[in-house]
């Protein structure tokens, strides 16, 4: 004797959880989700800068900023060389204000992050290597996040 059941039982499992899925992954906060698309956001932008690709992250620069970005971009790819780049801090802030992000204050919604990067590259003509602290400053627009980007570091 063959019983069916198990197989509804396997259904019904499939069920409630294909229900419940959306549910936990609404649980959510807006503030976890912007912070993730910050993190996705610095990622990309910084590996296209770095690697120096074609648009060198510019998709990710605010408008007003984007032209004068690729000028100076231009110059970046054919005299920087990368060697070493690490994020030293992450600074949170709503309305210019600082806001901590924390166990205490998980709900902060943020609207611009400073994040603090030391970089170690060579400019050419010379071989030496320079490193510098530079801070990007990062806004959020609607749901995007866009760098307002500083490149005088780089080309000095």
């Amino acid at each position: 004797m063959s019983s069916n059941k198990p197989f509804l039982k396997n259904w019904i499992a499939i069920f409630w959880i294909a229900m419940l899925l959306p549910l936990i992954w609404g649980c959510t906060s807006a503030t976890e989700k912007n912070l993730e698309q910050l993190d996705k956001t610095v990622l990309i932008y910084n590996n296209a800068f770095e690697s120096k690709s074609e648009d060198g992250g510019s998709a990710y620069v605010q408008n007003d900023y984007r032209m004068d970005y690729l000028l100076k971009y231009g110059e970046i790819q054919t005299r920087i060389s990368f060697f070493q780049i690490q994020t030293l801090n992450v600074a949170y802030f709503k309305s210019k204000k600082p806001l901590e992000i924390n166990d205490d204050n998980p709900e902060g919604e943020i609207d611009e992050a400073v994040i603090t990067m030391r970089y170690q590259v060579a400019i050419s003509p010379s071989n030496r290597l320079k490193t510098f602290i530079h801070e990007q400053h990062w806004k959020l627009d609607g749901e995007t996040w866009l760098l307002e980007p500083n490149l005088k570091p780089f080309l000095r």
